[in-house]
């Protein structure tokens, strides 16, 4: 097996072991305490993801953001490995058609010595 098609199937592998993705992006936030102007209430978790044309936010309980984290950066990761095959599937096509295609070797003709007819006189 040639070492880019071995790249390929290292690539596959490592997307199949991916079982969780999720879009968009969590952002953490806190706001500032009505009791206790001093202290800041939170974090408070944003899940935010464009869908139909539109941004659409939801609160995440605190318990559910690590695993909301690791599904997006589990998307973000097959993402880059997506860049990758593919990267790696166009450089395997083209070593192929250039593999494939041989240059035919033709000598260049000398110039013409013959005159081009006079296109200037008028009948």
């Amino acid at each position: 097996m040639n070492p880019s098609a071995h790249k390929r199937q290292q690539i596959l592998q490592q997307m199949e072991q991916i079982q969780t993705m999720e879009l968009g992006s969590l952002r953490a936030e806190t706001r500032p305490s009505k009791r206790h102007p001093a202290c800041d209430c939170g974090p408070y978790f944003k899940h935010q993801v464009w869908e139909k044309g539109r941004n659409l936010t939801r609160r995440i309980p605190a318990e559910k953001a690590q695993e909301l984290t690791e599904a997006i950066e589990n998307r973000v990761h097959f993402e880059k490995l997506a860049d990758q095959f593919i990267e790696t599937t166009v450089s395997m096509t083209r070593a192929q058609a250039a593999f494939g295609s041989k240059k035919n070797a033709t000598q260049s003709k000398p110039p013409s010595r013959r005159k081009p007819p006079d296109m200037s006189k008028s009948s």
